[in-house]
């Protein structure tokens, strides 16, 4: 099921044989987490508290986000090749074994939404007031801090070129209008796309798995004792303590 919804959307489906598992995805969507060097960043999911908000919980270790800046140095590939598989290459050698879809997505419709000082975000789906498409997490510095490397990407935007941000989810997307994919490299590209108002192109990787939820403690990592972020995913948290019974 999961493989030919992967298809329809364009995703083509790769095997990552022996992955290092330094990046990992985990989960389904809305209940799913992002891992760096073996420990948990960032999980998202539903509220579950009567209403269809969203949110997310990033980790308070800024170590975390220091190892995904280190990756980044290994993700450097022209955006000029076609084949998303090839382009993908550096990405899924870091990632878990296992099966992942890779496609190509240009001018997607999507929203941003950055942590606050609480490190978390809210976000409600299907809202017409800049929630529409799917929801970007940053896995860092929002908005970008490199104005100048900004302004490099909006120049050649705005010359027809259109470079690739890479997206990571936990599974393709069932509703493009209600679900989340973790940014793992190309902030100052998303920023320049936004500046130029043009629809931004991404490297879109999907983990493709059994249906389920991420682990209570990947939530319990990211919340790291904080009581508030622990009251507001408290109906999170027993879904997923629930599910893995």
């Amino acid at each position: 099921m999961i493989m030919r919804l992967a298809q329809s959307l364009g995703y083509e489906v790769v095997t990552v044989e022996d992955g290092d598992g330094v990046l990992a995805v985990g989960g389904h969507d809305g209940a799913s987490s992002l891992r760096v060097g073996w420990r948990p960043l960032i999980v998202e999911g539903y509220t579950g508290s009567g209403s269809i908000d969203r949110f997310a919980i990033r980790t308070r270790d800024a170590r975390h986000r220091e190892s995904l800046r280190d990756m980044r140095d290994r993700l450097r590939f022209p955006d000029r090749w076609d084949d998303p598989v090839e382009l993908a290459g550096p990405i899924l050698r870091l990632l878990e074994s296992g099966a992942y879809g890779v496609r190509r997505w240009p001018d997607a419709n999507v929203h941003i939404e950055p942590f606050g000082e609480n490190r978390s975000a809210w976000w409600y789906p299907y809202e017409a007031i800049g929630t529409e498409g799917t929801a970007v997490i940053p896995t860092d510095n929002w908005p970008p801090p490199n104005v100048a490397m900004v302004d490099l990407y909006a120049d050649a935007i705005r010359r027809g070129e259109r470079p690739l941000a890479v997206l990571l989810r936990s599974e393709p997307p069932g509703d493009e209008q209600d679900c989340a994919a973790f940014l793992i490299d190309g902030h100052h590209k998303l920023a320049a796309y936004r500046r130029t108002g043009t629809d931004p192109h991404f490297l879109d990787i999907a983990r493709l798995a059994d249906r389920r939820p991420c682990e209570p403690a990947d939530l319990h990592a990211v919340i790291g004792g904080d009581g508030k972020l622990a009251q507001s995913a408290a109906n999170l948290m027993r879904y997923l303590e629930h599910a893995g019974q």
